[in-house]
């Protein structure tokens, strides 16, 4: 679609939505925003994007750190949990 179906505007580019009236341009491009959205969400970018918009960034870093946490698979957890008290007891003997 080349112009917006509320405005009448013209499309600029690959917009998904009327910068005027905020309408997306057809269902498909709705649906490729949508899918966008949810990729971007699941990189560190897109999560950075969500601590830095909120209002309170602490526990919004809280939350997002209990997210990974509870995603984690056990065998991650368990093969981090060994590093980490490796590392430990190599810092302690030399101390």
């Amino acid at each position: 679609m080349r112009n917006c179906p509320q405005c009448g505007k013209a499309r600029k580019g690959e917009e998904f939505k009327c910068p005027t009236c905020d309408v997306f341009y057809s269902k498909l491009d709705e649906l490729l925003y949508e899918e966008q959205q949810k990729n971007e969400q699941n990189t560190l970018k897109g999560r950075l994007k969500i601590i830095f918009a909120a209002d309170n960034r602490k526990q919004a870093a809280v939350a997002e750190l209990t997210h990974i946490w509870k995603t984690t698979p056990l065998k991650t957890k368990i093969t981090l949990w060994t590093i980490f008290a490796f590392v430990f007891a190599l810092v302690v003997s030399v101390l």
